[in-house]
C-alpha cells in the first residue's frame, strides 16, 4: 500500500468514527426520550478499482422489529378499550352504589316496603303516612339520579368519540407530511431516521384509538389501514367522520339503518362503528370502548332502571282500588311526569320521569291519608282501615315480568330484580377491570421487549464509545506515521 492509500484509508476511518461518535452521542442524549429508537452507523469497505481505500459510511440505520411493534400496537388497542370501559363503569357504579348501600335502588325499595309495613300496623298515624311519602320521594330521587348518570355517561362518551376522531385525523395529516419529508430526504441520501421515530409515535397514538395495520413502501412512506381493511392513509388521507350529539336523551339511539339517530363512525362513506354490522367494523381501541359505553352498556343499564320504574308505577296503579283507568283518576302513587303509565307503551327514560303523585304531598295541596285510603278516594276513610295499604305491600310480593333486553331474569319480584340490576352493573365493571389488568400486563411485557430491543442501553453505548475511541486513535496514529514518513522523504 502506498503512503497516499494509507492516508486516504486513515481519513475515511476518521470520518467514519466521527459519524459513529455523533450518532452515539445522539443515542445517549435521547436515552430517556419516549419513542426514540437506537441508531447505528452502517459501514462497508471502500473499494475503488478493486483496491481497498478504507471504510465507507453507507448510512444511518434504524433497526426495529416490525412484528413486535405490530403486537404492541394491537395490545395497546385492547388496553385503551378496557381502560375506557373501566373508568366509565367505575364512575357510574360509584354513583349508584352497591346493592347493600343505603343510597342504592335496592336499599331504597326495601326501605319503602318497610315504611309501608309500619303504616299497615298504624294506618291512623300521620307520621307513618308522611314516612311513606318521604320514602317514596327518596326512591324517586335514586331513579332520577341513576337516569341522569346514564345520560351523562353516554354524553361524555359521545364527546370523547369526537375528541378521538380529531386526534386520529390530526395524526394522519402529520404522518402524511412526514411521509413526504422522509421520501424526499431518502432520495437526497440524507438521514431521516428521527423522522421515522416521530412517525412511529404518531402511529402508536392512532393504534390506541383504533386498531390498524401498516404497510411500508419502497420509498419509505407508510400506508395505514384499519384492521377491517378501510384505508386511512395512502397517497391521501381518508378522514374519520363523526357528528357529535351534545344532548342524548334516553330515547336517542344509534341505529345504522335508521337516519336521525346517534352518529356512527365513517371512512369514505362506510360506517365502521362497532354496532354498524359491517365486516370492517372496529373490534377494539379507545373508540370501540366509547361506542360500547354509549350504545350498549349504558343502554342496557337504562333498560334495567326503566323496567324497575315501569313495574313500580304499574304495580301501584293496579294495586290501588281507587284508580279507575280513565283520566284524571288513572294515576297511582307513582306517575310518569304526572301521568298514568302503560307498560306496553314504554318510552325510554322513564326512570328520569318517575314522580310521586302530587295528590299525596301536602306541599302541593295533596293529602297524606291518600296513601292509606287510595290516591283517588273521594273522602278520608276510617283511620284504622289498612286494607289498601296491604294491597300496596302485596306489590313487593308479586312476581313481575321484565324485558329480556335488560339482560336479567325475565320473571322476578321487584326487589330481587333491582338487586340483580345493581349487581349486574358492578359485575360488568369488575369484568372490565379484570380484563384491563390482564391486557395491561400483556401490553407492558410487549412494550418492555420493544424498549429492550429498540431503545438505548447506556452501558452498551459506552462500550461502543471505547471501541470508537480506539479506532479513532489508531487512524490518527496512521496519519501521524504517514506524516513522519513523508517528512523523512523530504530530508533527502
Amino acid at each position: 500500500m502506498s503512503i497516499t492509500q494509507a492516508i486516504n484509508a486513515a481519513l475515511t476511518g476518521l470520518r467514519a468514527t466521527q459519524t459513529q461518535s455523533a450518532i452515539l452521542s445522539r443515542n445517549v442524549a435521547n436515552a430517556q426520550t419516549h419513542g426514540y429508537v437506537r441508531k447505528d452507523v452502517d459501514l462497508s469497505s471502500l473499494v475503488l478499482g478493486g483496491v481497498g481505500y478504507g471504510v465507507r459510511v453507507d448510512g444511518i440505520a434504524r433497526r426495529v422489529d416490525e412484528f413486535l411493534i405490530r403486537d404492541v400496537r394491537n395490545a395497546s388497542s385492547g388496553v385503551a378499550e378496557q381502560q375506557v370501559l373501566a373508568e366509565a363503569l367505575r364512575y357510574f357504579t360509584d354513583i349508584v352504589g352497591q346493592p347493600q348501600d343505603e343510597r342504592s335502588l335496592a336499599s331504597l325499595l326495601a326501605d319503602f316496603d318497610r315504611q309501608l309495613g309500619e303504616l299497615g300496623e298504624s294506618p291512623e298515624s300521620t307520621a307513618s303516612q308522611q314516612a311513606v311519602v318521604t320514602s317514596a320521594e327518596g326512591l324517586v330521587q335514586v331513579f332520577q339520579r341513576t337516569d341522569a348518570a346514564i345520560r351523562q355517561a353516554r354524553e361524555d362518551a359521545d364527546a370523547q368519540i369526537g375528541e378521538s376522531v380529531r386526534t386520529v385525523n390530526t395524526a394522519l395529516d402529520r404522518i402524511k407530511a412526514l411521509n413526504s419529508e422522509i421520501s424526499a430526504r431518502g432520495n437526497a441520501g440524507a438521514d431521516y431516521t428521527d423522522l421515522k421515530d416521530q412517525r412511529d409515535n404518531l402511529i402508536d397514538q392512532i393504534a390506541q384509538e383504533i386498531p390498524i395495520r401498516t404497510v411500508t413502501q419502497e420509498n419509505g412512506e407508510v400506508h395505514i389501514m384499519t384492521q377491517g381493511g378501510a384505508t386511512l392513509l395512502d397517497a391521501e388521507v381518508s378522514y374519520l367522520e363523526f357528528t357529535p350529539s351534545p344532548n342524548i336523551p334516553a330515547s336517542l339511539q344509534y341505529d345504522p339503518l335508521t337516519p336521525g339517530g346517534l352518529s356512527g363512525l365513517e371512512v369514505d362513506g362506510i360506517d365502521i362503528a362497532p354496532g354498524s354490522g359491517n365486516a370492517g367494523s372496529i373490534p377494539s381501541g379507545r373508540l370501540a370502548g366509547l361506542f360500547e359505553i354509549r350504545d350498549t352498556t349504558m343502554v342496557r343499564f337504562q333498560i334495567q332502571i326503566d323496567e324497575a320504574a315501569s313495574q313500580l308505577i304499574a304495580g301501584f296503579q293496579n294495586a290501588d282500588a281507587t284508580v279507575t283507568g280513565a283520566p284524571p283518576e288513572d294515576t297511582g302513587l307513582f306517575t310518569d311526569s304526572g301521568n298514568a303509565h302503560d307498560p306496553t307503551a314504554y318510552v325510554a327514560g322513564l326512570a328520569g320521569r318517575i314522580a310521586v303523585n302530587d295528590m299525596v304531598k301536602p306541599e302541593t295541596g295533596g293529602d297524606l291519608w291518600r296513601v292509606r285510603d287510595g290516591i283517588h278516594a273521594a273522602a278520608e276513610g276510617p283511620p284504622a282501615d289498612n286494607a289498601q295499604i296491604r294491597q300496596f305491600e302485596a306489590v313487593f310480593d308479586s312476581v313481575m315480568a321484565f324485558d329480556p333486553a335488560a339482560g336479567l331474569q325475565t320473571s322476578a319480584k321487584l326487589l330481587d330484580f333491582a338487586s340483580a340490576a345493581v349487581s349486574d352493573q358492578h359485575a360488568i365493571r369488575q369484568q372490565a377491570e379484570t380484563s384491563l389488568e390482564g391486557k395491561s400486563i400483556a401490553h407492558d411485557a410487549l412494550s418492555t421487549s420493544r424498549l429492550n430491543r429498540d431503545g438505548v442501553n447506556i452501558d452498551d453505548e459506552m462500550q461502543k464509545l471505547l471501541t470508537i475511541e480506539r479506532s479513532y486513535a489508531a487512524n490518527a496514529q496512521v496519519l501521524e506515521t504517514a506524516n513522519r514518513m513523508i517528512a523523512r522523504l523530504f530530508e533527502f
